[in-house]
């Protein structure tokens, strides 16, 4: 035995596929079952020199060395995970003298392997082939398992004799009806059943359960063209009523468009009762398809035309079609029903009296008239239209101050792991870090080294172990982060920290970055390293600038209240801080507000003084210079980089120089970091016109306006609102960004913020032939508003909107769709008024949908403004 096993391995080694099958045909059952991991171990230490030789004589050798079945499919296997290699169909030869029902079985097994191929219908299957030379030399049953009958079917087609056995095991695959429709193989199995080989009903009804079933689009397709091809008689449609019914009701619109014609062969050959197709009908009419409605119509109206029995039935499921969104559909069924009322009886009659009231309110007039009595809907033309909008959010006040030494040290760890913690946690946190430096500075610096090291994101950095100043932190970690490890590392000299931040320096090259990104950041930094320097030195009780308002708003009273304290414990407030107080104040009218000046210059306190001016001046405010929107209130007594807000709409680093003699890290945050549009709401929360001004300017010529889902937080701040305002709302609506956008819309459109309309002028953009077209998202965006009831809205933006639209060298695609739905909204919302534009539209001859909804549009306008 020893010398046999020596010699079938060495034959291996040397790759002699021949030596080594003949060395293993004279081997006993026992010697070859040895032999087995030893033929293993070599195929598993291949090298590459003879690689492929040695797999080829050892895969063999390996399967002729198998006992059982079993044992020979496992090898198999092996082979396919070894080296993802086929056996050839000539290896089952080797294994001929092992017995039909050796062989018989070894071929199912391998046979249900086939289920676990990922791609049933791309390639070939690892051991097909060696399985079908299995089948030929056992004489065994064709295996039945779904893997093998697609393979076969693939590689044999449907002339082969498993075919009949194979092909209503292979319909039921995913995945075989998109493979069937591209190989075109639906003729064939018509063929099959012409000749007896399939049972035609089996195979009709084997279509019908796939499409039942439902699967991706190209997949039932192919199930819908078999169904074409068998050419199925008025007998098999009529068996089937039913099911066809079932379809158009549920199934995809494709598969139910089928239906609804396969139903209108049934209506026009008398075929179909009356009661199931109004059941149906009822169903189809309430799918929101337009085309599979449309046509649902037209076959109701050819029953109504050829019998008039059941045309009450017929008649209530038409005015299912009333309540469809799209004024078209709208009409089709009410006309349908004015051609037909004289067929209905009383009930039915009744019936669609009541179903009137869900027309839009210009056909709901013509029903009712032509109905010749009151309806449900006629009350709502004289009661005034009130339109659904959110209610007014209120606005939100801060948490207070951390109360607790462990709850800052949460909200410190929190803000600086976050990479982007929010405005109102930084400022939360900034505000705590000062309070508790006042009480107990040791205390804060004893409990911030307790935190274990990893939580803090800087350790390990190089430029940390060597002391210098942490502006490679990401903002605004680097904002908290600068205090922290002021108190961390002993001997932080806090007076190196500059009172301007180096960003904001010109360098000697003359240039100093305004643009928002710099200058909002800035102001942040700026109050930082003011923070730090006092934390290390002198730590006030509390900072000026800490929001009352989830918006950055500090209120007058909280300010005055605070600067009387600092008055009375002698405390000089930080000019950053005091800086950001003032530009945050909520500034009253009235007497309230000379209470408070009055106040303020009582203290006797150079902060005091300075409120007491603050007060009458109006804060601040906005005024338009020829070098665009500007604050000059911030040119005296305003330290950098608060004073550089004034600037900013003409210099942004997206037109203008980069000073490259700034340090790298700033250099790399301006290019990595979003606009971070709340510290912007933060540090000027009262002046929203001027913000919309920065934000339009800062991201001049570009598409990327990352700020927009930031978009209610500027809704929610305060400040007048005019046409910049207005054109960054109608930039962000039309790029169709988070659900909140338009949330802020409808908030400030209930606040009587906005004008809808000047939101419409500007959302038609003009494309590169001069034609306008409407934003991508503006039919989505108006529907969606007049769903929700608010038309007056959708009205008023649409009337925005659609004089630049009709405008144009060329009119716009979807624009029948958006006529009707404005003709809709001014008709709901009792819209008058005129657009002079949308003549030229509804004088010209044709009966397209646009020309039709140009038409309905003017004549709702004409007879509203009477």
């Amino acid at each position: 035995m020893t010398t046999e096993r020596d010699a079938l391995l060495e034959a291996i080694r040397a790759g002699d596929e021949e030596l080594s099958t003949a060395l293993v045909e004279k081997m006993d059952v026992a010697a070859r079952s040895g032999c087995v991991p030893a033929v293993t171990q070599i195929l598993r230490g291949l090298r590459p020199e003879n690689e492929w030789p040695v797999f080829y004589a050892g895969r063999l050798a390996g399967l002729a060395c198998q006992s059982t079945p079993a044992a020979a499919a496992k090898w198999v296997l092996l082979i396919n995970r070894l080296r993802r290699h086929d056996f050839p169909a000539s290896s089952a030869e080797i294994l001929a003298g092992r017995g039909p029902e050796w062989l018989g079985e070894l071929a199912h097994r391998l046979a249900a392997e086939l289920d676990k191929e990922r791609k049933q219908f791309e390639g070939t299957p690892l051991h097909y082939h060696l399985v079908q030379n299995l089948i030929g030399l056992s004489g065994c049953a064709t295996p039945t398992n779904f893997g093998y009958a697609i393979q076969r079917l693939r590689f044999g087609g449907l002339t082969n004799p498993d075919a009949p056995i194979l092909v209503p095991i292979a319909l039921e695959v995913e995945g075989f009806g998109a493979w069937m429709g591209v190989l075109g193989l639906a003729s064939g199995l018509v063929d099959m059943t012409a000749s007896g080989k399939l049972d035609r009903t089996a195979l009709i009804d084997q279509c019908l359960g796939r499409l039942f079933r439902g699967g991706r689009p190209h997949e039932l397709r192919g199930f819908r063209r078999l169904l074409d091809d068998l050419a199925l008689t008025d007998d098999e449609l009529a068996d089937r009523a039913g099911d066809w019914a079932r379809l158009a009701a549920d199934a995809d619109a494709p598969t139910a468009g089928d239906a609804v014609q396969r139903l209108r062969r049934l209506i026009d050959a008398g075929r179909l009762d009356a009661g199931l197709l109004a059941d149906t009908s009822r169903d189809v009419l309430a799918r929101p398809e337009k085309g599979l409605v449309s046509a649902q119509l037209k076959h109701l109206g050819q029953a109504l035309r050829s019998n008039t029995d059941g045309a009450g039935q017929l008649l209530t499921a038409v005015t299912v079609a009333f309540g469809h969104e799209d004024n078209a559909v709208q009409e089709q069924a009410w006309k349908l029903v004015a051609r037909h009322i004289a067929a209905a009886d009383p009930a039915a009659r009744a019936q669609i009296v009541e179903a009137v009231a869900v027309l839009t309110p210009d056909l709901r007039e013509q029903a009712t008239a032509a109905l010749g009595e009151s309806t449900p809907g006629s009350e709502r033309t004289r009661t005034p239209y009130q339109e659904t909008l959110p209610p007014v959010v209120a606005p939100q006040r801060t948490a207070g101050p951390p109360e607790t030494l462990p709850e800052l040290i949460g909200e410190i760890v929190a803000t600086v792991a976050a990479p982007h913690a929010s405005t109102v946690e930084s400022e939360r946190a900034l505000d705590g870090l000062v309070r508790f430096a006042h009480r107990d500075r040791a205390a804060l610096a004893a409990a911030l080294r307790s935190i274990p090291a990893k939580q803090w994101p800087w350790q390990g950095e190089s430029h940390f172990a060597s002391g210098c100043f942490p502006d490679r932190l990401p903002y605004p970690v680097a904002g908290i982060g600068v205090i922290v490890f002021a108190l961390l590392l002993d001997g932080f000299d806090a007076e190196s920290l500059p009172v301007v931040p180096p960003e904001m320096s010109d360098n000697g090259t003359g240039f100093a970055p305004q643009c928002g990104h710099c200058v909002f950041r800035a102001a942040w930094r700026a109050r930082i390293f003011e923070a730090a320097r006092a934390v290390l030195a002198v730590p006030p009780p509390f900072l000026l600038s800490a929001p009352s308002w989830r918006t950055g708003v500090v209120d007058a009273d909280v300010l005055m209240d605070r600067l009387a304290e600092y008055a009375r414990l002698g405390v000089t407030a930080g000019p950053a801080d005091f800086d950001q107080a003032l530009l945050r104040v909520r500034i009253p009218s009235g007497p309230e507000r000379d209470r408070l000046a009055g106040a303020a210059a009582a203290l006797g306190t150079a902060e005091g003084t300075r409120f007491a001016q603050w007060l009458p001046s109006g804060g601040l405010t906005v005024v338009e210079e020829s070098t665009g929107l500007a604050l000059p209130a911030l040119r005296d007594g305003f330290t950098d980089p608060f004073r550089r807000l004034d600037v900013l709409l003409r210099k942004h680093h997206d037109g203008g120089p980069i000073n490259q003699d700034l340090p790298d890290s700033f250099l790399y945050h301006q290019a990595a970091r979003p606009l971070d549009l709340p510290q912007w709401v933060a540090t000027l929360p009262l002046v929203r016109e001027y913000i919309a001004a920065q934000m339009i300017s800062t991201r001049a010529g570009r598409t990327d306006y990352t700020y927009v889902s930031d978009l209610p937080l500027l809704a929610a701040a305060d400040g007048p609102i005019g046409p910049l305002f207005h054109r960054l709302l109608a930039n962000t609506l039309s790029r169709g960004r988070p659900d909140g956008d338009m949330d802020a819309l409808l908030q400030l459109v209930a606040r009587n913020e906005i004008n809808a309309k000047n939101v419409g002028e500007r959302l038609i953009p003009v494309n590169k032939r001069g034609g306008r077209q409407p934003a991508p998202d503006l039919l989505d965006l108006v529907t969606e508003i007049a769903r929700i009831g608010a038309h007056t809205t959708a009205w008023n933006i649409l009337a925005g909107a659609l004089p630049g639209l009709l405008s144009g060298s060329e009119l716009p695609r979807r624009l029948g769709a958006l006529l009707s739905l404005a003709a809709d909204c001014a008709s709901t919302s009792g819209a008058t008024g005129s657009i002079p534009e949308l003549d030229a539209i509804a004088n010209r001859t044709g009966s397209s949908q646009t020309i039709k909804q140009a038409r309905r549009l003017r004549q709702i306008l004409t007879e509203a403004a009477r």
